[in-house]
């Protein structure tokens, strides 16, 4: 039964620095496998639900969304202080990061989507 615990890889006696084999690397690919599938279904789904009633998804890299202000539109690292606080370093616009970089994906989306409709 599994304990819920890591396993945690132990030093190899027979080479200093190095550490026995705990079959960590096949765990992270079957886990990268997984998130995989796990978002093409979480997508699928979202298309399924949004085509049902009437909408549409359109899907937008988030690539830098947190740093960049939705006022201004000054994109730095410095922006992004904390996990959760948005203060722009040119306009000084404070938000929490999450609902900056939601403003700043909506409006990428909806630029996107008059693109595609025109």
């Amino acid at each position: 039964m599994p304990t819920g615990r890591r396993a945690v890889p132990r030093p190899d006696p027979d080479r200093p620095g190095a550490f026995l084999a705990n079959g960590q690397a096949a765990k992270s690919g079957l886990n990268r496998s997984v998130l995989d599938a796990g978002w093409g279904v979480f997508l699928a789904v979202l298309r399924a639900k949004a085509e049902s009633a009437g909408r549409t998804v359109v899907e937008v890299n988030p690539a830098n969304t947190s740093r960049t202000c939705a006022v201004c539109g000054h994109c730095h690292a410095d922006n992004r202080r904390t996990q959760a606080a948005f203060v722009c370093v040119a306009c000084g616009h404070t938000a929490h990061a999450d609902v900056n970089a939601a403003i700043n994906i909506l409006r990428v989306g909806l630029a996107r989507q008059a693109t595609e409709a025109a």
